[in-house]
């Protein structure tokens, strides 16, 4: 696991300013607008992948922060304000868990079970959503997860390298 000069929280130039504000804001904000559907009606969402990406460069607080500002549409359009805390949930989790191994996809599978309870709960009790609906939503969850791991943990090597140090004279 490396970690770049802005993993420590000293951002150092403002390429690397721009870069934190387009990951930590700006890419969670517009992948959220980007799903595709498939089998009945479910949805591929993006930003997830922004979340664990600003999770994984810049920590649990990146992941908190990524995981607020990708969920801020999704909660509006959807009218469940519950999805802000279960995605900032998972954002930090993946953060802590990434830090703790220094690995992508046992991070997020772990961040996504920690989720889990909170995600079932609240869209069951308070945004009143079917139970079946749920379980298929978990399952689409937990595969779409994978698969942006997947991808994040196969180009981790050259997004750690455009953002080293040395990459921006």
């Amino acid at each position: 696991m490396t970690q770049t000069s802005v993993t420590t929280g000293k951002v150092k130039s403002y390429r690397q300013a721009a870069t934190a504000a387009a990951l930590l804001i700006i890419l969670p904000c517009l992948l959220s607008l980007i799903n595709i559907s498939f089998a009945q009606s479910w949805k591929l969402h993006f930003f997830p992948a922004a979340v664990m990406l600003a999770a994984i460069v810049f920590g649990a607080r990146g992941g908190l922060a990524a995981g607020i500002s990708g969920s801020l549409y999704t909660a509006i359009f959807l009218g469940n304000p519950y999805v802000i805390a279960g995605n900032a949930l998972f954002g930090l989790l993946t953060g802590v868990f990434y830090k703790k191994t220094g690995k992508i996809i046992p991070a997020v599978l772990m961040a996504f079970a920690c989720e889990l309870p909170w995600l079932i709960l609240s869209d069951y009790y308070l945004a009143g959503l079917d139970a079946d609906f749920i379980a298929g939503l978990v399952v689409v969850l937990l595969l779409g997860n994978l698969l942006w791991a997947a991808l994040i943990n196969l180009g981790i090597k050259p997004i750690n390298k455009f953002l080293s140090p040395g990459a921006d004279s």
